[in-house]
């Protein structure tokens, strides 16, 4: 130290001032270009997060769109055999109301082969809306509530078409013949009729759940992926009729239960289960 000190004591003040100038310039580019470095570091970061947020936001809107799309078929088709429903009923109870007063009366348009394409098309409008809401369990798990709740829509309206609709609509309206002739055909009674128009609103009030559920989800999804972007709240339905479910991700532990309880769904799911557990006893 001494000798540097020393050293340093020799040199002239020329000498010294050029030193020192020498230094803090050195000193002035080390400390410049950490900070560079330091703020390409921080520019790189930043550049990453946004790319990886604004893949987020695309697969976001890409989720959403799908959804949408999905959303629309079963809307679609629901209205679709809801104004055919609608249309076969009031064709019945005016033909039989005709018929009864010796009047003449139109052929209703309504098919079985008819009603049953177009339940296909709902129902596997719906069975994709089920398997979207199975993968989309990542945005929260408890979207599967919506897989209840469609469940409960499938199993009401199966057992109309397949069941009650075989044994009382079926042999209300006109038969098609292979060749596409009708075979000939008797109004129903007006009994006959208002049994149909009631399996018929029956039916119309299961396509409508189908279609409001698939608005709450829809609601859901606007504010789990795109709330935070636009800063805003989507805003749930609110029925009339208090006996109609919203579903909802944060009521969906009541409404599991609501479900299983309270529809004919739930009641033969638990029924099934425990015919299951008797003939399938857990072996200690």
């Amino acid at each position: 130290m001494k000798d540097l000190y020393m050293l340093w004591s020799g040199f002239g003040a020329e000498t010294k001032a050029a030193l020192i100038g020498a230094v803090s310039t050195v000193g002035v580019g080390v400390i410049g270009f950490s900070g560079l470095i330091l703020q390409m570091r921080s520019q790189s970061r930043q550049s990453r997060d946004a790319v990886a947020e604004n893949e987020r936001r695309r697969l976001k809107a890409a989720m959403l769109e799908d959804a949408v799309s999905i959303c629309r078929e079963v809307a679609d088709t629901s209205i679709e055999l809801s104004n055919t429903l609608r249309m076969m009923m009031v064709q019945l109870e005016y033909a039989a109301q005709a018929h009864l007063n010796w009047q003449p009366y139109d052929l209703p348009a309504a098919r079985f082969s008819m009603l049953s394409e177009e339940y296909n098309r709902f129902s596997d409008a719906v069975l994709k809306f089920v398997f979207l809401v199975e993968t989309r369990q990542v945005i929260d798990p408890r979207i599967l509530i919506l897989r209840t709740a469609m469940s409960v829509v499938l199993h009401d309206t199966r057992n109309l078409m397949h069941s009650e609709f075989v044994a009382h609509v079926m042999r209300a309206i006109p038969a098609q013949l292979p060749d596409g002739s009708i075979f000939p055909w008797t109004p129903p009674t007006l009994a006959q009729a208002v049994i149909v128009k009631g399996l018929c609103e029956r039916f119309i009030d299961s396509l409508g759940d189908a279609v409001a559920y698939t608005e709450d989800f829809l609601v859901e999804l606007q504010n789990h992926l795109l709330g935070d972007l636009f800063g805003k709240e989507v805003a749930h339905r609110k029925p009339y009729d208090p006996a109609k479910k919203v579903v909802t991700f944060h009521q969906a532990e009541q409404l599991e239960q609501w479900f299983a309880s309270s529809t004919t769904w739930g009641r033969d799911a638990a029924r099934i289960e425990a015919e299951a557990a008797a003939r399938f006893p857990v072996v200690p």
